[in-house]
């Protein structure tokens, strides 16, 4: 049907819909007003902040990314952008159109997912600030910005390598060529480094690293993070060194190297813990036991969690191969290491009851540190088999019986509350610990009866394209999956059965895979053999079960 020309047409008139969270609000876009909190906001990772319909939002810049040629990639997925760093950007003038595309990218939208579910001051502005003064870093942050866009146009939790001839990566690869030339121009006569150059390099590992890891390079990742590592253990063995005026915060470093080695350690081998650097030093932020309820409160709660769980992942393997003469020396360290955790719990709690009296705030921020400190009880007080019948003071020390099925059902809830529910997201890559090492735990530890809710974390993990530092969703599935395969076919042929995939036995304790060891190849970044372990196989000192995996 024609319109007709002499009159504009106009959309009909409905009346504002005024009750909808204060979230959506903000964004200018249809509330569901499911309560108390928003499905539109909880299926996008958003945190609901509830429903006030006094609110009203204040007139801010548009929050509609930039059209394609301009550095949005080219795809209809929602794209979450960050504007804490945005003001930061503009001002710095680069050479190319491409450079300033790329940084734009990493500025106001790769932030936002790199610094994962609570604030960080690393991301957010010290790294941005920094890159005005210093090219590494500035050349480091484009080749990030560039390759975590090609990641984001991607379906899978890496960059595969048929992709790296591609226009965006081949950009990456060249500034990060560029930035290595500025680090060794930078340095004096003997390769001699001031405290500031220091912290320029610690914040390039933290970079390159995470270019690594984008690639599915966890070996080369985990060089770049042994070198912060060293740098930082240098700064920390000469306090009369001059760091300068670095935009970069030493501690923000200290915490970054703190939870990149959490993930290092909770996929290492026996053979890398034996070499690997020492726990880099970690200064656990001041926490009152009558806390506030606010996001520095709950970043600091964070940052101290992180730092007992690197501790328990250093003891644990340690601990494994020291004597039973050692038995008061371990008591003590353990006792440690409890009283800590005893403390970050009265703190969770109190700000848990605060929460309860609120409607909806700080929702996402404190199920990922429930979701820490849920995955910390575990470790504590559920060691490895071998570690408890050495120690046995290990196995359920406090007073209150742990239930490894409720804790592993908890563990669920809160790591599937961290996943976003809408298919259509793009892979998610972060440096922080999430969702990936629980749902690691509940498939490969949770009771043998479970065999539903461990077949439920592998599913999560292979469909939810992720990348957690060193933590990959679909190889971590892969593996997963591998462990259910060996108990079971190990079961059926210890009964004397036929090999059935579909059928789920009872898996006997000495059966269960107690040791999971990946030794990368030396020749292929992309390639690692898998070896499975279990109880028995521990205990009488030999080889598992060997397995090929490729990404």
């Amino acid at each position: 049907m024609a319109l007709s020309a002499g009159k504009l047409r106009q959309r009909a008139w409905k009346p504002k819909n005024r009750t909808g969270c204060k979230t959506c609000k903000i964004r200018k876009i249809k509330c569901d007003e499911n309560k108390p909190h928003c499905k539109r906001c909880t299926s996008t990772g958003r945190t609901c902040d509830g429903y006030d319909v006094n609110f009203r939002p204040s007139h801010s810049p548009s929050q509609t990314p930039p059209p394609n040629n301009q550095g949005q990639p080219a795809t209809n997925r929602e794209l979450f952008r960050s504007v804490s760093p945005v003001p930061l950007a503009p001002a710095l003038q680069l050479k190319t159109k491409q450079e300033q595309v790329s940084f734009d990218f990493f500025a106001r939208y790769a932030v936002f997912s790199l610094q994962g579910f609570l604030d960080s001051s690393f991301w957010q502005r010290e790294i941005l600030q920094a890159a005005h003064q210093n090219e590494s870093i500035q050349h480091c942050i484009i080749a990030l910005g560039a390759m975590h866009r090609r990641f984001y146009e991607g379906s899978i939790s890496h960059i595969r390598e048929s992709d790296m001839a591609d226009q965006y990566l081949q950009f990456a690869l060249l500034q990060s060529n560029q930035a290595i030339k500025q680090l060794l121009k930078g340095r004096g006569p003997n390769g001699y480094m001031t405290g500031s150059d220091k912290v320029t390099l610690m914040t390039c590992c933290v970079l390159f690293s995470s270019m690594a890891c984008l690639q599915g390079h966890q070996k080369e990742g985990m060089q770049h993070l042994r070198s912060g590592i060293r740098l930082l253990k240098d700064i920390d063995a000469d306090q009369d060194q001059n760091l300068g005026r670095h935009p970069v915060d030493i501690d923000s470093l200290r915490s970054m190297f703190v939870g990149l080695d959490i993930q290092a350690r909770s996929i290492m081998s026996t053979a890398e813990f034996e070499t690997w650097e020492p726990p880099p030093h970690s200064k656990e932020p001041a926490l009152s036991l009558k806390p506030d309820l606010d996001e520095e409160t709950i970043v600091a709660l964070q940052l101290r969690l992180q730092s007992v769980v690197n501790s328990v992942l250093a003891f644990l393997p340690a601990t494994s191969r020291r004597s039973v003469d050692d038995w008061e020396s371990v008591y003590c360290d353990y006792q440690g290491l409890l009283k800590r955790f005893n403390h970050t719990t009265e703190i969770l709690d109190q700000l848990l009851i605060k929460a309860s009296r609120t409607q909806g705030q700080y929702t996402q921020q404190l199920t990922a540190v429930q979701l820490l400190h849920c995955q910390l009880e575990y470790y504590l007080r559920c060691p490895r088999v071998d570690l408890a019948d050495k120690f046995p003071f290990t196995w359920d020390n406090l007073n209150k019986p742990l239930d490894p099925t409720a804790q592993m059902a908890r563990m669920l809830d809160l790591a599937t509350q961290l996943l976003p529910h809408n298919s259509s997201l793009a892979p998610v890559f972060t440096t922080c610990m999430g969702p990936l090492s629980a749902l690691w735990l509940i498939a490969t530890r949770a009771p043998s009866e479970c065999t539903a809710m461990r077949k439920r974390a592998v599913r999560l993990m292979l469909s939810s394209p992720r990348r957690e530092g060193f933590w990959d969703s679909m190889v971590g599935g892969q593996i997963a999956a591998g462990v259910l395969k060996w108990e079971q076919e190990t079961t059926q042929a210890e009964l004397g059965l036929g090999t059935c995939p579909s059928r789920d036995l009872v898996v006997p304790d000495d059966l269960r895979i107690a040791a999971v060891m990946l030794a990368y190849d030396e020749n292929d970044d992309r390639k690692a053999t898998v070896e499975f372990q279990n109880a028995r196989d521990l205990a009488m000192g030999r080889r598992g079960k060997m397995q090929i995996v490729v990404w």
